[in-house]
């Protein structure tokens, strides 16, 4: 059944986002009442069993006033293939205060390229149709795109020129882009994907936190608990 449901996400699923959701101002209206009372016998999840404390904070591109959720990770990973649904499920419904964003691990030089298609299509302003695309050609279409011919094909496919796409590939600010994930898949101490950072503060990846389903329920509460603590 879950290998339907994620098969049928990815014929169903429109290769431009889909509009966000009505955003919950009733719950942060609540949320604000209730701060006061939030005590940490209240909290669900817990150190050490469902989540890890990480080191000096350090957060993507949220804005002050935002709660970063962060997914690290990787084009040629079946799991963050699959969990790509549950992700998109999440950043539709969720809180106004979260911003969902993304970042590709870099353990080696195969997981730089993919890096780079990811931060390419970035600075070519099209992420969100190359986003699924990437993720089709390789785990549908079984293409390794590691070599620039075979990348540039699937950018053109969606009116990327040549000259748009070389101005961008190797640009300074892609370098500096994958520069950053590499030095943040050493800071986070990323071992596996799909990993979530929670502002940059919190990793759900404890021994309970075993399902797709628990990886975001341990993000939203760690979210919440970011946002309440502000």
């Amino acid at each position: 059944m879950l290998s339907q449901n994620i098969s049928k996400h990815w014929e169903d699923k429109s290769v431009i986002k889909y509009f966000k959701k009505a955003k919950r101002y009733l719950f942060l209206t609540l949320s604000f009442f209730f701060t006061i009372g939030y005590a940490d016998d209240h909290l669900v999840y817990e150190e050490g069993r469902h989540y890890n404390t990480l080191g000096l904070a350090e957060r993507i591109v949220a804005e002050d006033n935002k709660v970063e959720v962060l997914e690290v990770f990787a084009y040629s990973c079946n799991h963050c293939f699959n969990f790509e649904p549950y992700l998109d499920q999440f950043d539709d419904s969720k809180a106004d205060y979260i911003d969902v964003v993304k970042m590709p691990v870099i353990f080696n030089d195969a997981y730089k390229m993919h890096a780079r298609i990811y931060y390419t299509a970035e600075s070519l302003g099209n992420l969100d149709v190359m986003h699924t695309e990437v993720y089709r050609a390789i785990h549908l279409d079984r293409k390794m795109l590691m070599e620039e011919d075979e990348i540039f094909a699937l950018f053109e496919k969606h009116g990327v020129t040549e000259e748009e796409f070389q101005s961008r590939f190797r640009s300074f600010t892609v370098e500096s882009k994958i520069n950053r994930a590499q030095r943040l898949t050493r800071k986070y101490k990323i071992r596996s994907t799909p990993s979530m950072i929670i502002n940059g503060k919190y990793m759900a990846n404890g021994p309970a936190t075993r399902t797709f389903e628990d990886m975001i329920a341990v993000s939203k509460e760690l979210a919440e608990r970011e946002f309440l603590s502000n």
